[in-house]
């Protein structure tokens, strides 16, 4: 919890602040942040709809000048498909970084894209997913974290402190889009045993009296 918030510190000023916030806060995935379009984001509702992600593949194309490009593609699975809740404090965080956005293309003017992407570079272009990750190995730099942490750990990190408060599996499951439940099960099952003993310990109550009858 210390390293996060250590890195949440070098966030402040930075224009992707709110990128990083959303990792942490909803632990999707990078390629799903990256795809995001405003007309998926529900300031009403309070939520954030995924139903894509951005990839670089090999282009294969014999009379093109790059052996790579980035494309937008569907989840695996039904589950990747899905709604996220977004706690009211980063959703505002989200529509300030939608100001700076406004800002930026004014500048830009005619050379900006219109992508309706929700971060995007500042002329309005996909961000690579490679560059994204670069950029968050700079900031664990700047943090004086180590810089060989994984961008994947925010994901987990969600995850992990999201069922050790109280977050259900099969929620859990639903937020992460996970094919099934047995996926997150397997992954974060070092979280488990400790949630199976706090539900036990919260049927103490019921038995305590009981069992503090002396037998006649």
């Amino acid at each position: 919890m210390e390293e996060q918030n250590t890195f949440m510190e070098v966030l402040d000023g930075h224009r992707l602040k709110a990128a990083f916030i959303i990792l942490l806060s909803t632990g999707c995935r990078i390629g799903e942040l990256l795809a995001l379009t405003w007309d998926n984001v529900s300031s009403d509702e309070g939520t954030i709809r995924i139903s894509r992600t951005l990839q670089r593949v090999n282009t294969f194309e014999e009379n093109s000048n790059t052996k790579t490009k980035l494309i937008y593609v569907s989840p695996k699975t039904d589950k990747g498909n899905r709604t996220i809740p977004i706690l009211q404090d980063v959703m505002s965080l989200l529509l300030q970084h939608r100001e700076i956005q406004h800002q930026e293309q004014s500048i830009a003017q005619d050379i900006y894209e219109y992508n309706n992407l929700v971060f995007a570079t500042e002329l309005g272009r996909p961000i690579d997913p490679e560059n994204f990750t670069r950029t968050f190995k700079s900031l664990l730099k700047k943090a004086g974290l180590n810089e060989n942490i994984n961008i994947h750990a925010l994901r987990h990190t969600f995850a992990t402190r999201g069922l050790e408060n109280g977050i259900e599996i099969k929620v859990m499951q639903e937020i992460l889009g996970h094919s099934s439940i047995s996926v997150t099960g397997d992954i974060y099952s070092h979280v488990l045993p400790d949630k199976k003993r706090e539900s036990i310990e919260k049927l103490n109550d019921l038995f305590k009296a009981s069992t503090n009858d002396k037998i006649s």
